[in-house]
């Protein structure tokens, strides 16, 4: 690992880079045109009503569990300025940047966040306006309304949440580390913009709202942007869920780093070959996008979002498989950092590519049952809870 004086992204970058509008996120459209949420989690309950392997009620519980802080931190929290509880008629006094920065990182970590950078806000990721998933689960703000903080905002403090290496094997099955970590990026953005409040200063938490979490990610040193459009990362590789607070605390940014990822997503391309929605380029980098669910400006690997999305629904659950098979993903030890140690240098990439095949990393794990029945019984009336209304999250 290399700290570079600018992010990797930069030597891609063509054009203008316009701000993106979140409306304009498959998330958004989906919930636009034919509400693809509640169909996929109405998908879910057919899985678990047929008992299929690794979608079972168990499976389905697991995951409605891990996101459960996460629906109540977003619909009350995020996505706006934190008021503080305690302190509110005086300012720490002109801290010094470094070491409140350096404060700021123990209590990210303190408070449970696996990695933390900081970066200043760069306006060019900063969503345009409020689009309809962050507006219906956090309920911050109204579609269409304008978002404009990277003046009154000038940093950012980026989080990453590990997801377990062993519950991301599950996919395409129910992995329900993607709704725990969600709860842990909420608990953490939510609990440091409180930390930040009660010392005087203006703090927003966010998870998904308000800006592009890889860039910014990129921007505070937490890794890289990776073919499978996800943030790599040294430690976890893509295996990580992300949160930010942006504010107007004085502090210093970190650097950006460089981990060997570019040019090893140029050999590797495994995330490509094994997505089951086929939305992954195989190809060279292009700074043409695919459609309007893409920015142009940079070369890069464009996504085709909306055809990821519309295999979330047919699944019955999101999916994790391009995280799954990606060689980053390994477990922290020796000899995976003994690897690491090439893989950063781009030597052997393809030989590397290959013996992580043959070895059997990034296959799906055989065992997704429980010791437990799973079979159902309707409930008697007034016995059990109401059914949820996936329409009102």
């Amino acid at each position: 690992m290399k700290d570079v004086k600018e992010p990797t992204y930069t030597q891609f970058i063509t054009g203008d880079i316009p701000r993106f509008d979140d409306r304009n996120t498959a998330f958004s459209k989906g919930q636009r045109e034919g509400n693809k949420y509640t169909s996929m989690h109405n998908q879910c309950v057919e899985n678990l009503k047929k008992k299929k392997k690794g979608k079972t009620v168990i499976d389905a519980a697991t995951f409605s569990a891990g996101a459960t802080v996460d629906y109540v931190v977003r619909k009350n929290l995020l996505g706006r300025e934190i008021v503080p509880v305690y302190n509110t008629t005086h300012r720490l006094k002109s801290p010094d940047p470094e070491k409140i920065s350096s404060i700021v990182k123990e209590k990210a970590r303190w408070i449970g966040a696996d990695l933390v950078g900081i970066a200043k806000t760069d306006p060019r990721w900063i969503y345009t306006h409020w689009g309809e998933q962050n507006v219906r689960y956090s309920q911050a703000a109204e579609v269409g309304d304008p978002i404009e903080i990277a003046e009154d905002y000038p940093y950012v403090i980026v989080m990453a949440h590990e997801m377990g290496y062993e519950m991301v094997k599950r996919s395409p099955a129910v992995e329900a580390d993607t709704d725990i970590e969600y709860s842990k990026g909420a608990w953490c953005s939510a609990s440091l913009a409180t930390f930040i409040a009660e010392l005087g200063y203006r703090a927003i938490p966010a998870v998904n709202e308000i800006g592009i979490n890889v860039p910014l990610a990129v921007d505070a040193g937490l890794g890289e942007a990776g073919r499978n459009g996800q943030l790599i990362t040294r430690d976890y590789g893509p295996r990580v869920r992300i949160s930010k607070v942006f504010t107007n605390l004085p502090l210093v940014s970190d650097t950006p780093i460089d981990i060997g990822v570019q040019k090893f997503c140029e050999v590797c391309k495994l995330c490509s070959t094994y997505c089951p929605s086929k939305s992954l380029m195989k190809g060279e980098r292009t700074d043409q996008p695919w459609n309007f669910h893409n920015a142009p400006g940079i070369k890069k690997w464009p996504i085709k979002a909306m055809q990821c999305l519309d295999f979330w629904v047919k699944n019955g659950n999101h999916f994790s498989v391009c995280i799954r098979v990606c060689p980053w993903n390994k477990p922290n030890n020796l000899l995976h950092k003994f690897v690491r140690f090439f893989v950063e240098r781009n030597i052997m990439s393809k030989t590397i590519v290959y013996f992580d095949q043959l070895l059997g990393y990034g296959k799906q794990a055989k065992d997704l049952g429980y010791d437990i029945g799973t079979h159902l019984e309707p409930q008697e009336q007034g016995s059990g809870p109401p059914s949820k209304n996936w329409n009102q999250n």
